[in-house]
């Protein structure tokens, strides 16, 4: 919870956050984000370059100073007109933002003052003042900032809150609050069970109500925790304190214990389930807290009345009731049947832990109808009920769990008026009553691990069951699923389901059809099915007509309050501005998926900083992991971010990417060049570029990425020939370079090269460079000749050379007659063939000179050569072919 301090306010206590004068902070991408908080917490002093470096990273990258430079350049930007508070001083930085505009600084005074004022007897306002700090908490603190810095303080933060947790009840027991504060203990001694402060506290809380017999029985919870957890009794104090209750002596005050230190283990979910009926009485106790604070008068020596009163009252109603919250499963669910049956496993009752299983995958891909299906089939398993709620976490609003605890206490039978204030003690009372329950918990459209851990029950023998579209979002014990789009024959299925069978089975080739035109999405498919039902006439065919238009896609794949454009808008809302423009700019790509350094390339920024924009798309779902290293879109995910980049980027920016990445793609093919070790001519006749690419070891690597990245370049280029008709030369250079190196695999390959090639032509011809009209041509014939067709191939080497001939452009002339006189050698015109190939010696130049068309021609068939002679998917006989063909012509020139 951040405050307001000169316009200011910065969150650290949950997810970090900042304003000024009530505007959001754009606070850039994670790492600056752990620089921000590196400033923040150094309190107006100067920190050093080397210290921001060391908050960043462990082990410290090569640009490290480069990359915090750039940093805190975007942060003093995002400080707007009051940019100077970020100072650049000898070495280093200072941020000079007040105290009390950083939440935790804020809450570490407070926690200092509640202090001061406890050892000074003044226990009410002290009391207040721990209240006051601890509001100011909102979440997992530092959470999402990474770095050894931030996690150091982020453990540190949370260490000081439970101490000041621990300090608050102690007030609050001093004060006579003595049911509410064993109520609170509950859940801290559970998050903490070897700590003897706690369960000291708690003992003392219970004596003082009157409850003497949960009291003793708290020794024995602890005793039986501290003998499995460490082989060993509890300390001398404690055993004291048991002492004390049993002989009836007022225990001592707690303020002259010694505060206990917290252990490093984890809470042990079986320790917290063997304090049995204890539990179900501290539910009891909590409803004795009246509001405002009050309690029910319970006489001091009369524990055994107390006892038999604890006792009624757990047999009362809020024993009993038994919630079914979970919505209708869709009665037209289809599929998924070995995720379910896993699932089903996974949250099987234990008596070792609570079940926690996690559906995540992207919006539409029916994680809510799949968890709604399960969770009815473990009703049985579940006797004590079921609870549910929509978290809504995939939008800007999350539901606050602290809300969501009231609805899950009236639920499970807590009257309104017993409900505790704070979110801690809700959490407390709600794991008091679930405890020794079966019941299954359904946690809908989760948004992180802050908001559902306070909803999840703390006993074995009950279960969790959440969905998120977050694929970080993984509570500790929890099994996770992914789920995925459904194969082609489960969404024809589910199809079938939603429009009838009848239609599916008077055109099954019409439905595959249909199917991949919605990407196999099931909300997709389930808005197609209402669609048909609303107009029976239309049919399927007149759907795929209406989907097939790229423009109107996701116009039609609306019905009712159904809308696959609105589950997307939903997540992309909540982006930051600089995730939201990654994510439109990487739609400019029609490749299945694509690496972090084409992103890069259309970013115009640093691989690291790209990568970490395109893990927060892929953990807020809108964006899928391909390999290890290579991103993907869901077909209508792209289709949503592209019609985002159409409505938000000018045609200016979004030309500028695709020129970016095209020089990008141009450099890097000029590197696979020199990767065969002499590729000088190539780069003189072919390449302009002033960019580095990406650079490979040796020839080897470079085939490897020139056939990994063969679709990723045939739509790149096509869609620069289509939309920016400026970019055709460096597009016509590229496909020299892939035309010349052979590496098509197999005949599908090469016919979406002959169809970017064709697209070269007509732009050429469109265009004002001669130049370009006849290169096209001859890469077009060298295709048709490499396929056999020597028709098409000399139609088109016959034309180049009439352009090569006007233009005076020696290369392509050279390079054209002498594949035309090859070719008029294939077709039996021995006349024709010697002519042009006379022609082309006429032009060649010494071999020796690197600025020859002769050496040129070696050079390209030197590449051929290397990337492509040890393949088996290239077949060089083409390239044979022309050898021997020319070497013969030569001889009959000579004779001449």
């Amino acid at each position: 919870m951040a405050t307001a301090v000169e316009g200011y306010e910065f969150g650290l206590l949950g997810p970090l956050s900042g304003r000024h004068g009530g505007r959001a902070l754009d606070l850039g991408s994670p790492l600056q984000r752990a620089v921000l908080v590196r400033l923040l917490l150094g309190e107006g002093r100067q920190c050093g370059l080397d210290h921001l470096i060391d908050a960043l990273w462990e082990e410290p990258p090569g640009n490290a100073v480069r990359s915090v430079q750039t940093y805190v350049y975007r942060i003093r930007l995002s400080l707007g007109e009051e940019r100077s508070r970020l100072e650049t001083t000898q070495g280093g930085y200072q941020l000079d933002i007040p105290e009390q505009a950083v939440d935790a600084l804020r809450f570490e005074r407070l926690v200092r003052d509640g202090e001061e004022l406890r050892a000074a007897r003044q226990t009410g306002p002290a009391l207040r003042v721990f209240d006051t700090a601890l509001a100011l908490w909102s979440g997992e603190p530092l959470s999402g900032v990474p770095g050894p810095y931030a996690q150091r303080h982020r453990r540190r933060f949370v260490d000081l809150r439970l101490n000041a947790q621990v300090a608050r009840l102690s007030c609050a027991d001093e004060l006579g609050e003595h049911a509410r504060v064993a109520t609170e203990l509950t859940s801290l001694i559970a998050d903490h069970p070897l700590r003897e402060d706690l369960y000291a506290l708690r003992m003392r809380a219970l004596y003082h109500a009157g409850r003497t017999a949960e009291a003793l029985a708290v020794y024995a919870a602890a005793r039986e925790t501290m003998v499995a957890e460490l082989g060993m009794d509890p300390g001398p104090e404690l055993r004291e304190l048991q002492s004390r209750i049993l002989s009836g002596a007022e225990p001592d005050p707690a303020e002259s214990r010694p505060a206990g230190q917290l252990a490093g283990a984890a809470p042990s979910l079986a320790a917290i389930a063997r304090t049995g009926p204890t539990a179900s009485a501290d539910a009891v106790g909590d409803s004795a807290t009246l509001p405002g604070g009050e309690e029910h008068p319970v006489a001091s020596g009369a524990a055994p009345e107390a006892d038999r009163s604890a006792t009624t009252r757990v047999e009362e109603a809020p024993s009993v009731a038994r919630p079914q919250q979970l919505p209708p499963a869709p009665g037209d669910f289809v599929g998924r049947d070995r995720l379910r049956e896993r699932l089903r496993l996974a949250l099987r009752p234990s008596g070792e832990a609570v079940a926690l299983a996690v559906l995540s995958g992207i919006g539409g891909v029916g994680k809510t109808a799949l968890a709604l299906r399960v969770a009815h089939g473990l009703r049985g398993d579940y006797p004590d009920g079921q609870l549910y709620v929509d978290l809504r976490g995939d939008g800007g609003q999350p539901t606050d769990p602290a809300d969501v605890l009231v609805d899950f206490l009236l639920a499970l039978g807590m009257p309104v008026a017993e409900i505790p204030a704070t979110p801690t003690a809700r959490a407390g009372a709600y794991r008091t009553l679930t405890a020794d329950r079966r019941i299954l918990v359904l946690l809908d459209n989760a948004h992180d691990t802050a908001q559902v851990t306070p909803l999840l029950p703390g006993t074995p023998g009950n279960s969790a069951l959440i969905t998120t579209r977050h694929r970080s979002l993984v509570p500790p014990g929890a099994a996770r699923f992914e789920v995925p789009v459904p194969d082609q024959q489960e969404a024809v299925a589910m199809l079938g389901r939603f429009t009838g069978d009848a239609e599916i089975a008077a055109d099954p080739e019409l439905a595959l059809e249909l199917v991949s035109a919605c990407g196999q999405l099931p909300l997709a498919l389930r808005i197609i099915g209402a669609r048909t039902a609303a107009r029976p006439g239309r049919g399927l065919g007149a759907q795929l007509l209406r989907l097939r238009a790229e423009e109107h896609q996701l116009d039609e794949l609306r019905a009712g309050g159904m809308s696959v454009e609105a589950t997307f808008q939903v997540g992309y809302r909540a982006l930051a501005p600089d995730r939201a423009r990654a994510m439109r700019l990487c739609a400019l790509l029609d490749a299945a998926d694509f690496p972090v350094a084409v992103a890069a390339a259309l970013l115009d920024q640093p691989e690291q900083e790209t990568e970490e924009q395109l893990e927060q798309l892929l953990e807020a779902g809108l964006l899928e992991p391909h390999s290890a290293d290579r991103y993907r879109f869901h077909d209508l995910v792209r289709a949503f971010a592209a019609r985002r980049a159409d409505r938000e980027d000018p045609v200016a920016e979004r030309e500028a990417a695709l020129v970016r990445l095209t020089t990008f793609l141009q450099a890097t093919l000029f590197q696979a060049m020199n990767a065969t070790e002499k590729a000088g001519s190539l780069a003189i006749h072919l390449f302009s570029v002033p960019l580095t690419g990406l650079r490979f070891a040796d020839a080897e690597e470079a085939r490897s990425w020139l056939l990994a990245e063969h679709t990723l370049l045939v739509s790149v280029f096509s869609r620069v020939l289509r939309d920016i008709p400026d970019a055709v030369r460096s597009v016509v250079a590229a496909l020299s370079v892939i035309a010349s190196s052979g590496l098509f695999a197999g005949p599908a390959h090469q016919r979406e090269l002959e169809r970017v090639t064709d697209h070269a032509v007509t732009a050429a011809d469109l265009g004002d460079d001669p130049t370009l009209r006849a290169q096209t041509r001859h890469i077009r014939a060298w295709l048709a000749f490499i396929r056999g067709d020597m028709i098409a191939a000399e139609t088109d080497l016959r034309e180049a050379i009439r352009r090569a001939r006007a233009v005076d452009d020696r290369v392509t002339l050279f390079m054209s007659t002498r594949l035309l006189s090859v070719v008029l050698a294939d077709r039996g015109r021995p006349a024709e063939a010697v002519g042009f190939f006379a022609e082309s010696e006429a032009v060649a130049g010494a071999e020796d000179d690197p600025n020859s068309p002769a050496h040129f021609l070696q050079e390209v068939a030197r590449l051929f050569t290397v990337l492509s002679s040890d393949r088996a998917e290239v077949n060089i006989a083409a390239a044979q072919h022309v050898y021997e063909v020319s070497d013969r012509l030569r001889r009959e020139a000579a004779r001449r």
